[in-house]
């Protein structure tokens, strides 16, 4: 035969406040006797967190970095197809591309091509070889007629702002080329954790600084 059940149904509106309060610590005993109520001792919890910290947004911008200076150095050894895929790889692992556009708006990029929110045209202005885009490649080296490799790139933040899985930094970007050549820039990150737990690139604005009237 099939068990009846050890809670029966209660008209709650038509119970006094002292008895509502009885009939509330009896339930909570039987679901006890059930052993509907978990343990908290018996598992550690397992936390998932979102939150972007400061130490991750600052390994974010140095990787970026390490990967300016690896592509030229691949570039000078090895040739534009090995800087290429090189280039290749460091887009999918640090911007956003396989999430949707990137707002991403280069130096050295005007007119109709200024702004690059595909993968292509990312690819396009690091490394250059690509003949929609009139792109000399930004990461194989310096702006001179006789290019240079780039061998030292550092971070320089005035804000950080970190908004739970999000986190927008502002600076300038040092570059300095084999041969000496110095370069500046402003640039302006916004990253995003994804699923997986690791930041890319959603939004990348970079211009030369003002130089005065």
């Amino acid at each position: 035969m099939p068990q009846r059940s050890i809670i029966k149904p209660i008209k709650l509106h038509h119970l006094h406040p002292m008895k509502l309060r009885a009939h509330a610590l009896l339930l909570c005993a039987a679901l006890a006797s059930l052993n509907i109520f978990a343990s908290p001792g018996h598992s550690a919890p397992a936390i998932m967190s979102e939150n972007i910290s400061m130490e991750e947004v600052k390994a974010a911008q140095q990787g970026w970095c390490n990967a300016l200076v690896a592509i030229s150095s691949t570039y000078e050894k090895d040739g534009l197809k090995k800087a290429k895929s090189l280039a290749g790889d460091v887009i999918d692992a640090a911007y956003g591309y396989n999430l949707g556009p990137v707002a991403f708006k280069p130096t050295w990029a005007t007119g109709e091509q200024t702004f690059r929110p595909t993968r292509r045209g990312a690819l396009s202005y690091f490394v250059g070889g690509d003949s929609k885009y009139n792109d000399k490649g930004f990461a194989i080296g310096s702006p001179e007629v006789t290019r240079s490799p780039w061998v030292d790139c550092t971070i320089e933040n005035v804000v950080i702002q970190l908004r739970g899985n999000t986190a927008s930094t502002m600076g300038w970007v040092h570059t300095t080329a084999k041969d000496g050549y110095e370069s500046t820039v402003d640039k302006t990150w916004t990253f995003i954790k994804d699923e997986n737990g690791d930041l890319r690139i959603i939004l990348h604005h970079s211009s030369t600084p003002f130089a005065g009237s």
